[in-house]
């Protein structure tokens, strides 16, 4: 009876509480924010956990689990759990969480998307290549659920932080398409309308996180100046995907600058799945590019020593992360020397898609261009809008001119160097760089559930990338963001920003 009575009050809080609001006299706050690109596919949270989804779905839906920057495993919606055996595990949820539509969310709401995520619908899905295989989920009680995968994987709560819990009556009623823009999570926020360049939320002031705001508007903002511009005239109180550089230009203007280094590392990946004769298809080519780039002046000086140089694929917080590896030398001499091996001492060209707030970064790329240019090789820097650059990145449809892009290798959210390799290998959909004689490796640490062992071939896999060079390793990324004086509570972990601590003063 109890249990009962305590499912009712759930049930009818929101409509008290939103009845309560509607009488207040008391001003709403809003808070604004920019970001380069809204989703492209709205605010449908299985689509994919890559950027810019994940600066703006966390605002509306929770994972099952968090992971702090120091990779610490967190509770989230499943306050506790325990591995079965190797291929199954039990969770418990917490018992004080309601969708914004008032539901509870219960153990058959995580069953529910992990079940669709096991489905064959799911194919569509990106998030499905970024996460664990699933065979399926059961709901024990209420409150306990029991998930199983296709394969062991002794890592799996970790990637469950970016398996989103959408209210399953409203996606089944509205479809996919339709619920990414009717969207029913358990986040502080819900989709009140969508434009082209601006969603509006409203406060769920019944979330299990509750927001200290009364709305949300994201504007997509692509260019970085526009976003500065857009601080300084408070046309936005919040904005991210910015530099070094940038940070200094907010800072002199008055503005408050928050920074810190991501989970991923900055790179210049090159396209090797398709033109055979390219000169970026020997080793050699590779290695020379690497050892072409002073990455010492880019971190220190442009970048005014907010990071680090990258040795490897991953950065140092990484799970996997093979602390044996020296560091890429500065050595252009020994990169004439191999390319006039490889038989390119003449040179050649190179032409490369640039992104705002993704990968590099256009100036850290001049940069590139320059120390390139020292040993005789033209690096072209064509600026492409995000929308265009994420439909060629998941399609696979790049323009037969382009050879190389700039583009991050995150670990975020689980930490897990094999995190970036899910995009930075075979196991992607779409490959710009397949070698399929690392792939049983990478399928090998996927499943081992001895630590140790699990550690030791991830710091071998580290090993035979850095040799292959399928790209130019840069710097651990940083990230940095721009806010206005009144602007207090920002948070950006693993990319996951904690919307329910932002707040905003008159």
């Amino acid at each position: 009876m109890a249990k009962k009575l305590s499912r009712l009050v759930r049930n009818i809080l929101p409509f008290v509480i939103a009845t309560s609001w509607a009488g207040s006299a008391t001003a709403e706050s809003v808070l604004r924010m920019g970001m380069s690109s809204l989703p492209i596919y709205f605010a449908n949270p299985m689509r994919t956990g890559a950027t810019p989804t994940i600066y703006f779905t966390p605002a509306i839906f929770d994972g099952l689990t968090r992971i702090d920057r120091d990779g610490n495993l967190l509770p989230w919606l499943a306050v506790s759990w325990e591995a079965k055996d190797t291929k199954t595990w039990t969770l418990r949820l917490r018992d004080d969480v309601t969708f914004s539509n008032g539901t509870p969310m219960t153990a058959e709401a995580v069953a529910f998307a992990v079940n669709y995520m096991a489905s064959d619908e799911s194919l569509v899905e990106s998030l499905r290549r970024e996460i664990p295989v699933f065979e399926g989920a059961v709901a024990i009680d209420d409150l306990t659920v029991e998930i199983t995968t296709a394969d062991p994987d002794p890592l799996l709560m970790r990637s469950l932080s970016i398996l989103p819990v959408v209210e399953p009556s409203e996606w089944t009623r509205l479809g996919r398409e339709g619920f990414s823009k009717e969207p029913t999570g358990t986040g502080p926020f819900r989709i009140v309308s969508w434009g082209p360049t601006e969603a509006r939320m409203e406060a769920v002031p019944t979330s299990w996180r509750a927001p200290q705001v009364d709305r949300l508007e994201v504007l997509a903002i692509p260019e970085k100046s526009a976003r500065i511009q857009a601080l300084q005239s408070n046309q936005i109180d919040l904005a991210i995907e910015f530099g070094p550089e940038d940070g200094v230009t907010m800072e002199n203007a008055g503005l408050k600058v928050e920074h810190w280094i991501a989970a991923e590392n900055a790179g210049l990946s090159f396209i090797l799945t398709r033109n055979p004769g390219s000169p970026l298809q020997d080793v050699r080519v590779r290695e020379a590019l690497n050892l072409a780039v002073n990455r010492k002046i880019i971190t220190d000086v442009l970048l005014e020593g907010a990071t680090v140089p990258a040795n490897q694929p991953v950065p140092r917080a990484a799970y996997g992360y093979n602390p044996d590896l020296p560091p890429i030398a500065y050595d252009p001499d020994r990169a004439r020397a191999l390319l006039k091996e490889a038989g390119y001492e003449s040179g050649f060209s190179i032409v490369t898609y640039v992104v705002g707030g993704i990968g590099v970064g256009e100036s850290a790329l001049q940069v590139v261009a320059n120390d390139f240019a020292d040993v005789g090789v033209t690096l072209e820097l064509r600026l492409v809008p995000i929308q265009q650059f994420l439909r060629h990145l998941g399609r696979g449809t790049w323009p037969e001119e382009i050879d190389a892009f700039s583009m991050n290798w995150p670990v975020w959210p689980s930490l897990d160097s094999l995190r970036a390799l899910r995009l930075h290998s075979c196991l992607r959909r779409e490959p710009w760089y397949c070698d399929k004689t690392i792939t049983p490796l990478i399928q090998e640490a996927m499943v081992e559930w001895d630590a140790d062992t699990a550690v030791s071939i991830r710091q071998n896999i580290m090993a035979w990338y850095r040799d292959q060079y399928p790209a130019v390793y840069m710097f651990e990324a940083a990230q940095f963001a721009g806010m206005r004086p009144n602007v207090s509570g920002f948070s950006m972990t693993n990319n996951i920003i904690s919307f329910e601590k932002l707040s905003i003063a008159p």
